[in-house]
């Protein structure tokens, strides 16, 4: 059994493999659009990743050639408190707790619910900027001494 450690960045990933002796089989670095290779090498491995604004893409990728868990980065906090942190040894300490099964996992919602979200965040975005154009027309209808029916 191989164990992944993925520290994810916005372009490309730092991966280490263990194996069942806790040795390090590989350290890559590799495009987060290449990770499906890695996948695939490694099909059947346990991997984890750490939740980043960008994950769900990756572990969509990943989920299906791995058994692939998203760390919560505040209950990890060995790689926060690390005195030496750099992408190589985070990733590694991923694989590590991951083959200790000691990852606090993330909630990954369905793909459903992602919609959904992304919906409601547009939505309330849109509410806000209304809101905004809203009070300054009040505020330019106040300063010339104009009066203000809301509607």
């Amino acid at each position: 059994m191989y164990y992944l450690g993925i520290d994810l960045h916005k372009d490309e990933s730092h991966v280490a493999v263990l194996d069942d002796d806790a040795e390090v089989v590989e350290e890559i670095r590799v495009a987060n659009a290449n990770l499906d290779d890695v996948a695939e090498e490694y099909a059947g491995a346990k991997a984890a990743l750490e939740a980043t604004s960008n994950y769900y893409k990756v572990y969509d990728t990943l989920d299906e050639h791995l058994d692939v868990v998203v760390a919560d980065p505040s209950q990890t906090k060995a790689i926060g408190y690390a005195e030496v942190k750099n992408d190589r040894l985070d990733a590694k300490l991923l694989a590590q707790l991951r083959r200790a099964g000691m990852i606090a996992e993330s909630y990954v919602p369905s793909d459903k619910l992602r919609e959904r979200r992304v919906l409601v965040r547009s939505r309330k975005r849109l509410v806000e900027k209304r809101t905004d154009f809203k009070n300054e027309i009040h505020s330019l209808l106040d300063q010339h001494g104009m009066p203000c029916f809301a509607v």
